[in-house]
C-alpha cells in the first residue's frame, strides 16, 4: 500500500477526483470493500493507472475514509435541515416522526433530502459492507465528523420513550441503527436490479410499512414490563 499524502484539500470538486469517487462508491456498494482493487477503480473511472487514485487519497483505505465523511456529511446536513422544519412546526413530536423523518431523508423522499428518491445517498450498501468487515475503518473516518442531526433525532426519540428503562432504549437505538441500514441497503440494491423496485419497494405503503415496523421495535414494552 502507498505512503503518498493525498492532494490538499483544494483539489476538492476536481472532476478526475470525482469521477474516482463515483466509480469506487458503486464498486464497494455492489462488490463489498475486499472485493475492489484500486486497478477495478482506476478502470470504472476511466482512467489509465492507479496514480491519479494515489494523488487525490494516498491509499484506498484514504479514499474510503473520504467516501465514509462525505456521505455522513450530506445526510447529517439534512437531517438538521429536516428537523428544523419539524421543530418550527410546534407539534408533538414522537417516536414515529423521527423515524419517519430518518427514512424519507435517507431515501430521497424528504424535500431536504434533494436526491433521487429510488437511490437516495446511494450509499448504505457501502456503509454496510464497511460495517461487516471493516468497523475500524468506519469508526476512525467519523471521529470528529459533526452527526448533530443523529444525535438530536436520537434525542428525541429518547424522551419520547419515558417508560422504558434507558439500557433498554440504547439497545433499541443500536438495533434500529442495524435495521435502518441493512434495510435501506436492501432497497438500493432492489432499485438497482429493477428500476420499480421489485414488489415489495414498489408497493404504495413500503415506506409507511417500514416506519411501523422500526416504531414497533422502539416502543414495545421491556422485558419485564410484559
Amino acid at each position: 500500500m502507498t505512503t503518498s499524502s493525498p492532494a490538499p484539500a483544494d483539489s476538492a470538486g476536481d472532476p478526475t477526483r470525482d469521477k474516482i469517487k463515483t466509480a469506487a462508491q458503486r464498486l464497494f456498494s455492489a462488490r463489498g470493500i475486499d472485493g475492489v482493487s484500486v486497478r477495478d477503480i482506476v478502470a470504472a473511472a476511466g482512467l489509465r493507472n492507479g496514480a491519479s487514485l494515489h494523488y487525490y487519497f494516498g491509499s484506498k483505505e484514504g479514499l474510503l475514509r473520504e467516501l465514509v465523511i462525505d456521505g455522513a456529511r450530506k445526510s447529517d446536513s439534512a437531517r438538521r435541515r429536516a428537523l428544523e422544519g419539524l421543530e418550527a412546526g410546534g407539534a408533538h413530536i414522537g417516536v414515529a416522526d423521527i423515524v419517519r423523518l430518518m427514512i424519507e431523508v435517507e431515501t430521497g423522499h424528504h424535500a431536504e433530502a434533494e436526491v433521487d428518491p429510488h437511490v437516495g445517498y446511494g450509499h448504505m450498501r457501502f456503509v454496510v459492507a464497511l460495517q461487516i468487515n471493516h468497523r475500524r475503518i468506519l469508526g476512525e473516518a467519523l471521529d470528529g465528523v459533526q452527526n448533530t442531526g443523529y444525535l438530536r433525532c436520537l434525542a428525541h426519540i429518547r424522551r419520547a420513550l419515558p417508560d422504558l428503562p434507558p439500557q433498554t432504549v440504547n439497545q433499541r437505538l443500536i438495533f434500529m441503527y442495524i435495521m435502518l441500514t441493512t434495510t435501506l441497503a436492501a432497497r438500493e440494491a432492489a432499485f438497482e436490479t429493477d428500476p420499480t423496485g421489485g414488489r415489495l419497494w414498489s408497493a404504495p405503503d413500503a415506506i409507511d410499512n417500514l416506519v411501523l415496523s422500526i416504531t414497533g421495535l422502539l416502543t414495545a414494552p421491556a422485558p419485564d414490563q410484559r
